[in-house]
């Protein structure tokens, strides 16, 4: 256990920067000082498109508000403190990234890297990246660790080198691009700057609809715990997913229910009940013969959505994986 009189690291001229508040008290606990940052915009769902940085956070706020249910003062208002706080980041000393292998952290970690690599003077910039720790049922996030782990962790961090700074300025113009040609370039290349990036990127896209039957990944792993195993709430079929079927969990619960959302809508699943969590959901005929390659989903789903900056609605071109 840590105490009060642990031996304190870091000081406050040090800002740590994470996707999500979930280590922010152990960081502390753990004895390690300094300001915190919750830097979490899920670059992993909506629209990330190449836009000027106004129209930007606009975009990206009438999504996570519509997709989330969220206030919109209140999102508005975490929204352009995060991003303010972030531009005025070189004002500390030092900068410690803390984010692990799915894609929701390596996306924003790319757009972090993005942003220092730009600045004229920056500080210096360390990085904790994990791609696998030893925890039960398995690995999903730095929140499943526990203080001690954390200080190991900060005791092995790397120095940011200007390779990684350069991947993040070619993976997310990569990421914003309205087709998918650079991102598989990078992701099959490898990322030897930060090796957990690459198969991030390739589960990114495997959100894009499957050439077979239309579903994104997230949408088939969805229909077939529902075929293979019956009808459940959205809460055990969320856990079953995220510890079982997922290769590489990065969804939360609120993004998870916007993809069930759109499910639902389409006629893929039932929902009996109001809430996500707690009602039945049953697949239909219809999700059964997506699954199986005899229906099209994308002939069936109206709401576009996207895949950074891939739109991918039935109305456009709509680009497909094969697997």
């Amino acid at each position: 256990m840590f105490s009060a009189s642990v031996a304190r690291m870091d000081t406050q001229e040090t800002l740590h920067i994470r996707c999500g508040s979930d280590i922010e008290v152990a960081l502390k606990d753990a004895g390690i000082e300094g300001a915190f940052l919750d830097f979490s915009d899920p670059f992993c769902q909506g629209p990330v498109l190449d836009l000027p940085q106004e129209a930007f956070l606009e975009k990206r706020l009438d999504f996570v508000v519509g997709a989330y249910g969220l206030d919109p003062a209140d999102a508005r208002k975490k929204q352009r403190l995060r991003y303010a706080r972030l531009a005025n980041a070189a004002a500390f000393a030092r900068i410690v990234l803390w984010f692990e292998h799915d894609s929701y952290d390596q996306l924003i970690l790319m757009f972090l890297l993005k942003h220092f690599a730009g600045l004229d003077e920056r500080p210096v910039l360390d990085l904790v990246c994990v791609g696998d720790f030893p925890v039960e049922p398995r690995f999903i996030g730095l929140g499943q660790l526990s203080p001690g782990d954390l200080k190991g962790l900060y005791d092995s961090r790397q120095r940011v080198t200007t390779d990684m700074l350069a991947l993040g300025q070619s993976v997310w113009p990569a990421l914003v691009e309205e087709t998918p040609h650079n991102l598989v370039r990078l992701a099959q290349g490898g990322t030897p700057a930060l090796p957990l990036c690459a198969p991030a990127i390739m589960r990114h896209l495997k959100e894009l609809p499957a050439r077979s039957s239309g579903l994104s990944l997230t949408e088939e792993l969805t229909l077939r715990v529902l075929a293979e195993e019956g009808a459940r709430t959205g809460g055990k079929l969320f856990k079953t997913l995220v510890l079982e079927r997922e290769p590489l969990p990065y969804l939360g619960d609120q993004m998870y229910w916007y993809d069930l959302d759109r499910l639902l809508a389409g006629g893929a699943i039932e929902r009996f009940g109001d809430d996500w969590p707690s009602a039945s959901i049953t697949i239909t005929d219809l999700g059964r013969a997506c699954l199986e390659g005899r229906e099209d989903w994308m002939k069936h789903v109206g709401a576009e959505r996207y895949v950074g900056g891939i739109r991918v609605a039935p109305d456009g071109k709509i680009w497909r994986r094969q697997g």
